[in-house]
């Protein structure tokens, strides 16, 4: 029989197996601090846990890290940007970006091998649905990549390959992991969950109080434009995420992010920003304009393109004069395929 990843292992499914193995219910907490906190993955050398226990994890579980079979990097003015081709055990493929930015180190996470979604404006989205990534899979990322660089990791943003909502079991327990400050220790302030507005989920994640930080990506200010852009919009339209976002409690440190990738001629007027000034408000919402992403060896992406600089400035500027905070994200990674909507590991192949 094929062992289990102990990766894929909550706390609570430890405890659980410890007891019925007849040990401890608290060498469950030792085994995680071990693997999350002290970056032992050979349960041998676990030296405060019981040795039969060692030996009967040993039989039952593995804990293998995804194989790094191919890395791109790229340097820019601030930083750089390293994006990971990582093979999973069944033979899939993901990628993961690490974004070096002044003082963050920053990991852009997969949650999916591809994606359900369809957003036409994404590389991931015409791999179609291949899986979910399980929660040890999520976690593994991190490890991986900080276990290649040999640097703890800062930030973590759920933007990768698929929609993190649509497999929120798995990303939910990968999050308890990653925040946890006996285990990982990321703070939830410095994890953002990217969603195309899956909105049962959304407000399950405001009622379970979780901290983490919102970005939702937006792309239109008209259900017809959203449509034709992001099918889900249609289960979820513009107004009912409107009013999802502008009823949510904000601070001025952890305000939901609006995601706004500008294609040119679709939904880069000021038309389309006068109608997003007049359904957010500057103390709910902030934005994050992203121009848009596109390999120019992709007939995917053909019939669309970013708009030039002064169409961007503009747009901007029409957003600040009423009083929205606004960055523009030249995605870090986009000259090796690793910046937003550019990730497209194929699955079983490179």
């Amino acid at each position: 029989m094929d062992k289990d990843s102990i990766f894929d292992k909550s706390i609570e499914r430890l405890e659980e197996y410890c007891v019925e193995n007849g040990f401890k219910k608290y060498g469950a907490g030792q085994i995680m601090r071990w693997i999350y906190s002290n970056r032992v993955f050979d349960f041998s050398k676990m030296s405060d846990i019981p040795k039969t226990l060692r030996e009967n994890l040993a039989k039952k579980f593995h804990a293998e890290l995804p194989e790094i079979t191919d890395t791109q990097y790229e340097t820019d003015e601030g930083g750089s940007s390293k994006k990971y081709l990582l093979k999973l055990s069944d033979g899939n493929y993901i990628e993961s970006v690490l974004i070096n930015y002044k003082n963050r180190r920053t990991l852009c996470v997969s949650s999916q091998i591809g994606c359900k979604m369809g957003c036409v404006y994404c590389e991931t989205s015409n791999l179609g649905f291949i899986r979910n990534l399980t929660a040890g899979e999520i976690i593994s990322q991190l490890l991986t990549v900080e276990n290649d660089n040999s640097e703890k990791i800062t930030n973590v943003v759920f933007m990768g390959m698929g929609e993190p909502l649509d497999n929120f079991k798995a990303a939910e327990e990968s999050l308890k992991i990653i925040s946890d400050d006996k285990l990982i220790g990321i703070a939830p302030r410095k994890i953002t969950i990217s969603t195309c507005g899956l909105l049962n989920v959304l407000k399950n994640l405001e009622m379970n109080g979780y901290k983490y930080k919102i970005a939702i990506s937006l792309n239109a200010s008209d259900n017809f434009t959203r449509n034709m852009l992001m099918p889900v919009n249609k289960k979820f339209p513009i107004e009912k995420l409107a009013a999802f976002i502008n009823g949510r409690k904000s601070s001025a440190h952890n305000k939901t992010t609006i995601e706004y990738v500008l294609i040119k001629g679709v939904n880069d007027r000021i038309e389309n920003a006068k109608k997003m000034i007049g359904m957010f408000s500057p103390s709910n919402v902030k934005f994050n304009l992203i121009p848009l992403n596109k390999d120019e060896n992709s007939l995917f992406l053909k019939n669309f393109e970013r708009p030039d600089e002064e169409t961007l400035n503009n747009f901007k500027l029409k957003l600040s004069k009423a009083g929205f905070t606004v960055t523009v994200r030249f995605s870090k990674g986009g000259s090796i395929n690793g910046g937003c909507g550019q990730l497209r590991a194929k699955t079983r192949c490179f």
